[in-house]
């Protein structure tokens, strides 16, 4: 079994949640590969074309599957695997540093950049968490490898899933990690039989790029957070509840008026 520190990238990454450590999706290409081979597909394919074309591709599919074949990386990036010349690699080390998360910069990095096309904000939503627990022990809150790959919640220990004491009615929130889903914003998820409760704080950093349409029940623990319904604002204040319908007629933005806003929020598992 490796460990978080083993897997993690000098970037943020999770190593073995790319393509490229994907032993099983190379060991199956290169079965192909084989019997492919071993029918003489290629001239089966020819004879096939006459009725239909499409088999007249065949070439073009050869060539694919051996490009996948030169993809498999053998070893994670700690231990020298991935782009030999990589430069956040080679940045990283030349500061001294053992990954990105230990640099001040790496909010606004250009190294990092390149990165988002395939993987969106994952990488530095990664470095966040890294920072929050530590290169040992922080891959249950990365953030999902690539921008095609269908949103998920990390997947958290069972013991984290449902935190509760022996009596199974008191939510253990201290032994749940925080989640860091963006700058400014964090929180605890606990979940239940498709019920879940989130304790949730927000700080002045936190902006939110697009009108939110869904619907929230919960109550202001700590600080003030004012609420952007398009044509109003509204501001709640520690001891008040909160509710607000799903729908695009509820479009909202929310902001920290304080320095930080402690929630407790009701949802239903989606």
């Amino acid at each position: 079994m490796t460990s978080d520190r083993e897997q993690t990238a000098c970037c943020g990454l999770c190593c073995g949640d790319c393509i490229p450590a994907n032993r099983a999706l190379f060991d199956a290409a290169e079965r192909l590969r084989q019997e492919l081979e071993k029918c003489r597909f290629g001239d089966y394919a020819r004879y096939k074309s006459k009725r239909n074309r499409t088999f007249d591709r065949f070439g073009i599919f050869q060539e694919v599957l051996d490009a996948i074949l030169t993809l498999p990386c053998t070893k994670p990036c700690s231990q020298g695997g991935g782009r030999p010349d990589c430069p956040i690699r080679a940045c990283a080390h030349g500061k001294g540093m053992e990954g990105c998360w230990s640099c001040t910069a790496s909010e606004t990095c250009a190294h990092l950049e390149p990165l988002s096309a395939a993987h969106g904000d994952t990488v530095r939503h990664n470095l966040r968490a890294i920072r929050q627990f530590g290169v040992e022990d922080w891959t249950h809150a990365r953030g999902r490898h690539y921008v095609w790959t269908e949103a998920e919640e990390p997947s958290l220990p069972r013991n984290h899933r449902q935190a509760l004491n022996g009596q199974h009615h008191r939510v253990g929130f201290e032994s749940l990690p925080w989640q860091l889903p963006a700058p400014g914003v964090q929180f605890k998820v606990w979940e239940h039989n498709g019920n879940r409760l989130r304790l949730a704080e927000f700080t002045k950093e936190f902006v939110e790029a697009d009108w939110c349409v869904k619907g929230h029940i919960g109550y202001v623990l700590e600080g003030v957070i004012e609420v952007d319904f398009h044509t109003r604002q509204e501001v709640f204040v520690a001891g008040d509840g909160l509710f607000i319908p799903p729908g695009n007629e509820h479009g909202h933005k929310a902001k920290a008026v304080t320095n930080c806003v402690t929630l407790v929020l009701v949802e239903d598992r989606v």
